[in-house]
């Protein structure tokens, strides 16, 4: 029997078994026995199996701290190289990002050198993320003639992006890993969010407008998912 997480909702007419992050999620009614729940997982064992086994393996792909680790950026998966100078710095080549610590760090331990690592990385992601947002909403803020209050760029868990109904725009940093046609889909989306706060057929109709391709956006976002958990 697979360890799995109930999650029961007075609103739900039907279960759904998903398979998030190597771990398998059961979403039911109240009022569907635990038997029921524990035969269904037994008669979906080889599907679950297998998509444990597929993350898993997406997992082992993903973003390592370390010399001669990988982290995604723009859509692929580049090999950190390091080494040790009087500064900091994080630089892209091809296939490789040459992240620079200063020579004090080459002492430590492993561990402190992939939190320092981990840290740079995540400082130039940041830096480089406003920038690359900033010049896509002047792009497409006029074209949409829609204008948020404020934005802001921070790292977020388990979003790319968000809208309040105050018209404040969140971004995740994170979006560098992504393609760039990726993170065009993301501000869009989240554009129109300051029309249609919410997910209705008037919001995607109007997200379509202006970027047709939108489903092929969230299905690379879906299928690389695993792969962009920042660990």
């Amino acid at each position: 029997m697979f360890e799995y997480q109930l999650i029961r909702s007075p609103r739900r007419k039907s279960i759904a078994l998903q398979v998030q992050h190597g771990k398998v999620k059961v979403r039911a009614p109240l009022h569907v026995p635990a038997g029921y729940i524990e035969q269904l997982i037994e008669d979906k064992k080889s599907w679950l199996s297998a998509k444990l086994l597929m993350q898993q393996q997406e997992l082992d792909e993903g973003i390592t701290f370390k010399d001669g680790g990988s982290i995604w950026l723009k859509g692929q998966q580049k090999v950190i190289k390091l080494q040790f100078a009087n500064h900091n710095s994080v630089n892209e080549s091809n296939d490789t990002l040459l992240v620079t610590l200063k020579e004090n760090v080459q002492s430590q331990s492993t561990t402190q050198q992939q939190t320092k690592i981990k840290q740079l990385l995540a400082d130039w992601f940041k830096t480089s993320a406003i920038a690359v947002l900033e010049q896509k909403l002047l792009h497409f803020c006029p074209l949409l003639n829609l204008h948020p209050t404020s934005i802001k760029v921070r790292f977020y868990k388990a979003r790319w992006g968000s809208c309040n109904s105050r018209g404040e725009l969140s971004f995740n940093y994170l979006l560098m890993m992504t393609p760039d046609w990726v993170i065009d889909y993301v501000v869009v989306h989240e554009l129109c969010h300051l029309q249609h706060l919410n997910h209705s057929a008037q919001f995607w109709s109007l997200v379509e407008q202006y970027f047709p391709h939108y489903k092929e956006a969230k299905l690379w976002l879906k299928t690389h998912q695993s792969q962009l958990q920042w660990p």
